[in-house]
């Protein structure tokens, strides 16, 4: 038995808006396939008619993953067994019937030495709107997803023997869980912005360093270029504006060094490239309590979760970890102020953030980071002082 850890202020119930069932291929077990191939849904539903409905997955697409199988999307990017905004698989055979990662969704589970931290994929519109009631009130439930989860991957097991506060400062699971607490206490003070959140908590867990943090004050200088050339980096691989093909989707090495070096510092969006400091200056609707509440969710689930450093995201060390969060906060800006300056907008609005972390939480899922990209982003993303000029211009 583990001990199953529930986030407090974290609220999860299926909408029936639809929206999760678009925007991918269903993976599927051999079980779900055999089960799910096996009745005739031609004489269902008409739409079903003279429809290939599932295929078999490429080599590469079931290397490292329990699934064979896939459903093939419509044309409109929907789910075709998604009739009337409802699982027609559900409602022909019940819930136990749909594919095992359809069961799941949207709960996400981490294995630590401390216990299972469980989660929601912020892909889910009622997880995006804190829709419902409090996972802290759904326990046996999510016990009963948990197993489903270890049935699904029985040799999942994190490796979180490799912890570091940074390269070459090892830390305990001990010292994390301290640190964490300081952390999570920061992003907690409703009385601080999210950028000053995001400020203080890179300033916490530097500090821990032997010669602490290093002052600051006054202004942040402007942007560097290197800088603009990471955030662009970082955004063509979360926010890409054309279908990715095979391998594109992850942190290939050799492809975002040269994203770094070399393309330009124009952060691309359908139709139109932007500068950064167009962006910067478009207006953010400071103290919107909808946004900054979704805003500090997204990330405190993140960070309660493991979800963004050691065997929680590709072994990165904590301060590296978190200055990737801060700098895709950065990113959620961005991309916001992009997607309401292409609709003619006069400012941010809620739905435009509500995209764009539906469209962040997607790419993160579906993201792997390597043994190499990690030491890239350990030597990128490791300075305090990088992290200040991004969250200040951006």
């Amino acid at each position: 038995m583990v001990e199953l850890r529930i986030p407090e202020g974290i609220n999860y119930e299926c909408t029936g808006c639809g929206k999760c069932c678009s925007g991918w291929a269903v993976p599927m077990t051999q079980d779900d396939y055999e089960r799910i191939s096996a009745w005739d849904w031609d004489s269902l539903n008409d739409k079903f008619k003279g429809r290939k409905l599932f295929r078999q997955l490429k080599d590469y697409e079931r290397a490292d993953s329990p699934y064979d199988y896939a459903i093939v999307k419509g044309e409109d990017g929907h789910c075709p067994f998604l009739v009337d905004n409802l699982c027609f698989i559900h409602s022909q055979y019940g819930s136990t019937a749909k594919p095992a990662i359809c069961q799941l969704f949207p709960y996400c589970f981490n294995e630590t030495p401390s216990g299972v931290y469980a989660t929601v994929s912020f892909y889910s519109v009622g997880a995006v709107y804190n829709s419902g009631k409090p996972l802290a009130e759904q326990r046996e439930y999510l016990e009963s997803k948990w197993d489903e989860f270890t049935a699904l991957n029985p040799d999942h097991h994190p490796n979180w023997s490799e912890l570091k506060l940074t390269v070459g400062a090892p830390m305990t699971w001990d010292d994390y869980l301290r640190y964490e607490e300081g952390l999570l206490a920061i992003l907690n003070d409703r009385e601080l912005t999210m950028d000053e959140r995001m400020l203080k908590g890179s300033t916490h867990l530097v500090s821990l360093l032997p010669g602490g943090a290093p002052a600051v004050s006054g202004e942040a200088p402007p942007l560097k270029k290197l800088d603009k050339h990471l955030l662009v980096a970082l955004h063509k691989i979360y926010f890409p504006v054309k279908p990715l093909g095979r391998g594109e989707g992850d942190f290939n090495a050799g492809r975002f060094l040269y994203q770094v070096a070399f393309q330009g510092v124009r952060v691309p969006f359908p139709g139109k490239n932007f500068k950064i400091e167009e962006l910067h200056d478009f207006p953010w609707p400071e103290g919107d309590p909808d946004i900054d509440d979704l805003l500090y969710r997204y990330f405190f689930s993140r960070i309660f979760g493991k979800l963004y450093f050691g065997a929680g995201f590709g072994q990165l060390s904590l301060i590296t970890g978190f200055h990737h969060l801060a700098l895709v906060y950065a990113l959620v800006k961005l991309q916001a102020k992009a997607t309401a300056m292409g609709r003619g907008a006069p400012c941010v609005s809620m739905l435009d953030v509500v995209a764009t972390v539906r469209n962040l939480e997607k790419r993160m899922g579906e993201c792997k980071l390597g043994g190499y990209e990690a030491a890239i982003w350990e030597l990128l993303m490791s300075s305090p002082s990088r992290v200040r000029r991004v969250i200040a211009h951006t």
